[in-house]
């Protein structure tokens, strides 16, 4: 059987279409876009078309709402607002009158990570707003900490290990009523969420290119006009000064392309990988005992299921379905001998048992209905051997 892959929230194969978009970067075309000479005028032009296609994923082709500012990754974007706007509003190397942080109880590290971090070190008061079982955080959760002495919110549109869509929408309305800037990373969603609605709402959006079928190593921080938090990167004036170092042309083309690709398939993939998510809960729940769907009920990515199998440790069931050919995720880890929750799960309430036996499948584009049952085989086989094993 050929290996079935179906990790694709972890990360993605590059797109034949993002491929061919970065070959003319990657030997010829090899000028820095912002020399001034003809070495350039290649280059220069796949930069600003690619900052089009990543500006038209959330309806603003124009550029009328957002700056884009091309970066590594959606971990570099989440640092760069996140520490940018809690630095700007320092007060003597302390944070300041505004000093709270909001952020979702099941934020990816990028944005938990460094919003602890200025706790630590500037003494910002943060707070996390949990989910709730489904994988949910409360518009209620926040509505509540917005005061004058909020710095930011932020809130993923969708939960990266469970895939639960967040109220974004919702949060992000009454924190513009508040002045308060909203904070979303996006990384999961381009090809399986419109995204078209933000300008309504949003402040910041996170990008990585390598979670759409483009290129490791770039993505973007979209910008609401005039704001503007300290740069974290300093250099010459790429990016308007926001953020310094030469461009990855091949790669920010490579990016482009794949976002195009995104935006212009997302209605029928995103109903195509839904019914091979539902497929496969189906045939596990019909075939294997003590399976459960964790965040099940809540809007959810279409390609993700987060299953919890009783009695059996993620690590060696993610292990086990990889000898049957079959890639997944599991959500707790084992450390030195000791197992560590899914922290996602923890937040949600779960008991140890679910958050310690969690597994994540992520359908994307090369797989198909027969991947699917595939993988429903493995699993039954997986978790027959665990099972058997402790």
């Amino acid at each position: 059987m050929r290996p079935i892959y179906l990790d694709h929230n972890a990360t993605t194969p590059l797109s034949a279409e993002a491929r061919a978009a970065m070959e003319p970067f990657l030997s010829g075309q090899f000028g820095n876009p912002l020399t001034s000479h003809r070495f350039g005028e290649g280059p220069r032009g796949a930069v600003e078309a690619a900052r089009r296609e990543v500006l038209a994923l959330v309806g603003d082709a124009q550029g009328a709402t957002y700056d884009v500012v091309f970066d590594s990754g959606g971990t570099e974007a989440l640092n760069h607002v996140v520490k940018g706007l809690a630095f700007r509003s320092l007060e003597g190397g302390r944070a300041g009158a505004r000093r709270k942080i909001v952020i979702g109880g099941a934020e990816h590290y990028g944005v938990a990570g460094p919003a602890r971090w200025l706790g630590e070190r500037f003494g910002f008061d943060v707070v996390e707003v949990m989910p709730g079982r489904d994988g949910v955080c409360p518009v209620e959760g926040f509505v509540e900490h917005l005061d004058g002495s909020t710095l930011l919110c932020a809130l993923m549109w969708a939960q990266n290990e469970v895939g639960s869509l967040q109220p974004v929408r919702e949060v992000g309305r009454f924190c513009r009523a508040q002045g308060v800037p909203f904070v979303v990373d996006t990384v999961q969603c381009p090809g399986k969420v419109d995204l078209s609605g933000a300008p309504e709402f949003a402040d910041a959006l996170a990008f990585s290119a390598h979670k759409l079928y483009g290129p490791k190593g770039v993505g973007a921080l979209l910008l609401r006009k005039g704001l503007e938090p300290d740069i974290l990167v300093h250099g010459a004036s790429q990016e308007s000064g926001r953020r310094g170092g030469t461009h990855n042309v091949a790669g920010i083309a490579g990016f482009g392309a794949a976002a195009h690709h995104a935006r212009t398939g997302l209605a029928a993939e995103a109903a195509r990988l839904a019914s091979m998510r539902d497929q496969l809960w189906q045939e596990i729940s019909r075939r294997i005992e003590g399976a459960h769907w964790n965040g099940a009920g809540a809007p959810m990515l279409p390609n993700t299921l987060n299953v919890s199998f009783d009695g059996c440790p993620s690590s060696l069931l993610a292990e086990e379905t990889d000898r049957r050919g079959v890639a997944i995720s599991q959500g707790a880890a084992c450390r030195s001998g000791a197992v560590t929750p899914s922290h996602t799960l923890s937040a949600m309430g779960l008991p140890h048992s679910r958050s310690t036996t969690s597994v994540r499948v992520s359908f994307g584009h090369a797989n198909d209905a027969h991947d699917a049952h595939a993988a429903a085989d493995a699993f039954a086989e997986s978790v027959k051997a665990v099972r058997a094993r402790v």
